[in-house]
């Protein structure tokens, strides 16, 4: 799932996955002429594989359309230049009054790629394809869209945050923090002033006219539904069909959102000790029993101890971490965790587990960290006037609250330090006039809490809340029920009734 770029491995990727810039609004006074962008026509081409695409992904990925998209640096200023956004599609093969326009997809991060994650998506999308052209584009910011850098070879350790502990002290945590802004400032330059949500949904719009569309149909995930809450906000007269799936916090601080999703981890956690028993797995026969198994491979990597797999790579207890979340992110991960655990304790063998964590770079090349860092803080307004005591504070509350997730998240808390406040335009949201908007929250989402999509739909005024009963991270994937209903939104315009519920579906082994 594309929203795993929203793990923290530590107190280094917690302030990577939130520094950044103050997001630039509208200017005040009157408004620059962006005629020639929204004017401007794009050329398609196939697009061309990258390294490590293959099988049914590079598939896809031969089949898709690339370009690129041009916007302007600073929308109050068009003097500053234009920047490139990569862009990415599936044509649908319906014609005349089956063709309906265009889907424009988010999948999270915020900082995933959605060229990238398009092409993996397709096939899960198809019911939408049979009448829309799918697209998405890579933020500017993102990947292959004038990417955000904060590190280099000369900077690894840094940057690479594979440690999950936090630093001892919120002192250390703060200073490291500033070290990683500065870095950013001097490796991305003046763009880092113009990244964040708010500039990105006003890409979206330019993206939307280019694509010939008089309305945005949108489906944003995890992140996605920050984006595209923003554009209903922004542009409300030209938001078409939209549905919002694991739905981010608008309003919450870091440090609560923090502590909210180490809870929901924890709590995750939780069910999966149940669920591991249910099914008689290899760890145990009741919560109880697997909870003393999980937490035996716990101390068996504990104090830095490692155990070398069969490709001489140590795996460790930050790795275990790094694995375990990213099993919780969906269910269907949950045989390969317990696998996993069992191998590691009979036989010494990470390579069960290390598979949950491939293809998630923890300093990426493709820069998702990086780019979270910067969005995440040009979006938030929150500095804390004291932030080292701040640090200390939220560790001590995070542990009490999620025993195994909590004290390495804490440096989210003051991930800000060092930068000016960001933009408090998406805290003051409400009631922007927007048409029905879905709003599919999971009461099982160990990332985006379900009272996260309550609160949404609410603050929309439009939203039509709809609820997965299950486990995991974005109900769209997870369940066929949920799926169902979207696809129909999208393809009949079929509103669900407000507190419409799918019932959890547990994945096939």
């Amino acid at each position: 799932m594309l929203a795993r770029h929203a793990i923290a491995a530590g107190a280094t990727a917690a302030a990577l996955a939130l520094i950044g810039p103050t997001a630039v609004t509208r200017a005040a006074g009157p408004e620059p002429d962006l005629g020639r962008f929204y004017r401007q026509k794009i050329g398609w081409e196939p697009c061309k594989p990258t390294e490590g695409q293959t099988g049914e992904l590079l598939d896809s990925v031969r089949e898709m359309e690339c370009s690129t998209l041009s916007v302007p640096v600073d929308y109050g200023d068009l003097g500053k230049g234009a920047i490139s956004l990569a862009v990415s599609r599936f044509r649908t093969t319906a014609h005349g009054k089956d063709r309906k326009g265009s889907v424009v997809f988010n999948f999270g991060g915020p900082g995933a790629s959605g060229v990238d994650g398009l092409a993996a998506f397709r096939a899960e999308a198809a019911g939408i394809g049979k009448h829309y052209d799918l697209v998405s584009f890579d933020p500017r910011g993102v990947a292959r869209s004038s990417p955000v850098r904060c590190g280099g070879e000369d900077e690894p350790a840094r940057l690479e945050g594979q440690s999950q502990g936090a630093p001892g002290t919120g002192a250390a945590a703060v200073a490291e923090a500033e070290a990683i802004a500065k870095a950013c400032r001097e490796k991305t330059g003046p763009l880092l002033d113009h990244v964040g949500t708010i500039n990105a949904s006003r890409d979206m719009d330019i993206l939307r006219q280019v694509l010939g569309d008089k309305k945005l149909n949108y489906l944003g995930i995890s992140y996605g539904t920050r984006l595209g809450v923003v554009y209903a906000s922004q542009f409300p007269k030209k938001t078409g069909r939209m549905a919002l799936d694991a739905v981010d916090t608008l309003q919450g601080t870091a440090e609560q959102d923090a502590l909210a999703q180490a809870k929901g981890f924890q709590r995750a956690l939780d069910a999966f000790f149940a669920g591991c028993a249910q099914q008689n797995c290899e760890l145990g026969t009741s919560p109880a029993e697997v909870r003393a198994t999980f937490e035996t491979a716990v101390a068996k990597l504990a104090d830095g101890n490692v155990v070398t797999g069969a490709d001489n790579q140590d795996f460790t207890g930050d790795d275990l971490q790094n694995a375990v979340q990213a099993a919780l992110y969906s269910q269907a991960a949950w045989p390969t965790l317990s696998a996993g655990i069992a191998a590691l304790l009979q036989e010494d063998d990470p390579t069960v587990l290390a598979s949950l964590t491939e293809g998630i770079d923890y300093a990426p090349a493709d820069n998702s960290n990086e780019a979270m860092l910067a969005i995440n803080c040009a979006d938030d307004p929150v500095r804390p006037a004291d932030p080292a005591k701040e640090f200390d504070a939220v560790q001590k509350q995070l542990t009490r609250e999620s025993p195994y997730f909590g004290p390495g998240s804490a440096g989210r808390a003051v991930a800000c330090a060092g930068w000016p406040a960001g933009t408090d335009y998406i805290r003051r949201i409400d009631h922007p006039g927007a048409p029905k908007i879905l709003v599919v929250g999971g009461k099982g989402d160990p990332a985006t809490p379900y009272p996260w999509a309550q609160d949404t739909a609410k603050r929309l005024g439009s939203g039509v809340l709809m609820t997965y009963e299950g486990e995991g991270h974005g109900a769209y994937s997870a369940s066929q029920c949920i799926r169902a209903k979207v696809d129909s939104f999208f393809v009949n315009g079929t509103v669900p009734e407000a507190g419409t519920s799918c019932p959890a579906e547990v994945p096939d082994e």
